[in-house]
């Protein structure tokens, strides 16, 4: 029987537990403890509550952009949860939701935001971002993008950021949603790179789990020779490849036919599985590596 004390708990670190709960309710899952399953539905109905009230702000916000002639670009969780029948019952567990403007509209989008009742919360300002900003009411800040992050936008041109959004509408609103390839080049950018989830070996599930899924649901809309070519870049070539062998690990994902890692990436992939297996000798590893890899980085 599987440890659920240690099995929820890992859940929640990661931020995936109604996922969890939601794999325990199909009919081929290992039946859950009653006391555990009744903790996890708990807090899968608390998710939908807090995403019903995270899409509420997603929606004012948007509107009130459209309003003044902005059409703003929904990107990570947030494009997902607009991809949604129903955004409310999204599985997964948001920290914020991310929308992003051109640099010329931030000044207005503020303004905007600052008139409808919105603050900026101190100390959220990032090179990409003026800021995060809440409002009485909402269970969660959203996080104003002038641009993605550099880790992401250095791997598009002007071209592919014009081409590789699609505008939607929906409920009365006009939002731009990244097309499938741009969705999963984030994914991986963000988590490996800007996170740096590459130098540090860690493993996310939060960003594991909506790849696999992508990679189900959307293989046939993904633009392989796009994705494929950014391998040409060594540093996006090690985060795609170490995601493809953990999803293979993890849940016997097949590997793209095209992908083939090499022995420094495979070594790379054992390097993150001890360090899973062993999270004190991984906090030590890194304590050891972090300061080399800061001198390099600034380089």
């Amino acid at each position: 029987m599987p440890d659920w004390t240690a099995l929820i708990s890992t859940a929640n670190d990661e931020f995936v537990t109604p996922a969890l709960f939601q794999r325990l309710r199909q009919g081929d899952a290992p039946v859950a403890e009653p006391e555990a399953m009744a903790y996890l539905g708990e807090v899968d109905s608390l998710n939908c509550v807090r995403n019903t009230s995270l899409w509420a702000m997603v929606a004012e916000c948007t509107r009130l952009l459209n309003d003044a002639g902005i059409v703003p670009t929904l990107i990570k969780g947030a494009s997902e949860m607009a991809l949604q029948d129903d955004p409310t019952e999204f599985y997964r567990m948001l920290i914020d939701v991310d929308l992003l403007v051109e640099p010329d509209e931030v000044a207005h989008a503020q303004q905007i935001f600052a008139a409808a009742g919105f603050e900026r919360l101190e100390d959220t300002e990032y090179a990409h971002s003026p800021g995060s900003f809440w409002k009485a009411g909402y269970a969660g800040s959203l996080d104003l993008h002038s641009g993605l992050q550099s880790d992401i936008a250095r791997f598009l041109t002007e071209e592919d950021w014009q081409r590789r959004r699609i505008l939607c509408e929906r409920d009365g609103l006009r939002l731009y949603i990244p097309d499938p390839s741009l969705r999963l080049l984030i994914n991986i950018s963000h988590d490996m790179l800007h996170h740096s989830g590459l130098s540090r070996g860690g493993i996310s599930l939060r960003y594991l789990l909506p790849l696999r899924q992508q990679l189900q649901e959307d293989a046939e809309a993904l633009d392989w020779p796009w994705l494929l070519g950014l391998r040409r870049d060594r540093g996006f070539r090690l985060a795609f490849d170490l995601q493809m062998l953990m999803l293979e690990e993890i849940f016997g994902t097949p590997l793209p036919a095209a992908v083939q890692p090499d022995g420094v990436t495979r070594m790379l992939h054992r390097r993150r599985l001890l360090k899973a297996r062993h999270p004190r000798l991984g906090e030590i590893e890194w304590a050891l590596v972090k300061p080399f890899y800061s001198r390099l980085k600034r380089r």
